[in-house]
């Protein structure tokens, strides 16, 4: 495919031809039809296109090329240095970024809940979370007129292609954490018995909740904080 969506611009629609090996994660670059994520292919022979990363299970997209996967021997070194893990670890950063205690926090709901009850609740959330996420980009879209700046409407649509992000089912590995970040904001006035708490609290209430974080995350100022440093690693060979 020749063009792809970019998260971090709000679904801004990027070229290959206007596309480096950084731009997958630095911009977030996305498919187009699915939404899954995608990386940038070019060589000698071949013009500059996107492709997708290897397939799950529940992967569907007339865009994908049949057969394709992370290992084949027919990537370029510049190719396999662009993984969805690394895809996926640049958003989770972007997240945390935001509260320091962020995996404390997950840490101590994991340990305050029982994991068969956390994990039943989790996927109840997961898949509530990826059944309504239409409504949701559609409410996080809605905001007072005299708020508006152009930042501020950046930021709201980039929250709402975060939002249609974490709503697959590659994306389950970071929806996850989130449903686990939300709780413990439900739960940390509660002193004892997590347990019994976390059956009254209703999976709608933990989607809107994730919805509400991701709507104030500070996405500009980390990304260019996150790309700061991502350039100076590249410069002085720590990596990508």
């Amino acid at each position: 495919m020749y063009c792809a969506k970019s998260m971090y611009q709000g679904g801004r629609i990027v070229c290959a031809d206007d596309a480096d090996y950084s731009s997958y994660s630095d911009l977030g670059l996305r498919c187009l039809e699915c939404g899954e994520e995608v990386h940038l292919k070019r060589g000698d022979y071949k013009k500059p296109h996107f492709a997708h990363f290897k397939a799950t299970s529940s992967s569907r997209c007339s865009l994908r090329l049949t057969g394709y996967s992370e290992g084949s021997s027919g990537l370029t070194p510049e190719d396999k240095k662009q993984r969805r893990e690394l895809f996926q670890k640049y958003f989770l950063n972007i997240i945390e970024r935001s509260d320091d205690n962020f995996y404390q926090k997950i840490q101590v709901v994991k340990e305050k809940i029982n994991t068969q009850k956390l994990n039943n609740f989790t996927e109840a959330c997961c898949n509530h979370f990826s059944d309504n996420s239409s409504q949701l980009v559609t409410e996080c879209r809605i905001f007072p007129s005299i708020a508006y700046d152009q930042n501020l409407l950046l930021e709201i649509l980039i929250a709402g292609e975060a939002i249609d992000y974490l709503s697959l089912s590659s994306s389950r590995i970071l929806l996850e954490p989130l449903v686990h970040y939300s709780l413990d904001k439900f739960c940390i006035t509660i002193t004892d018995n997590w347990d019994n708490y976390v059956t009254q609290i209703k999976p709608n209430e933990i989607i809107q909740q994730i919805k509400d974080i991701l709507i104030n995350v500070s996405w500009l100022s980390i990304l260019s904080e996150l790309q700061d440093l991502q350039r100076s690693r590249r410069i002085y060979g720590f990596g990508l």
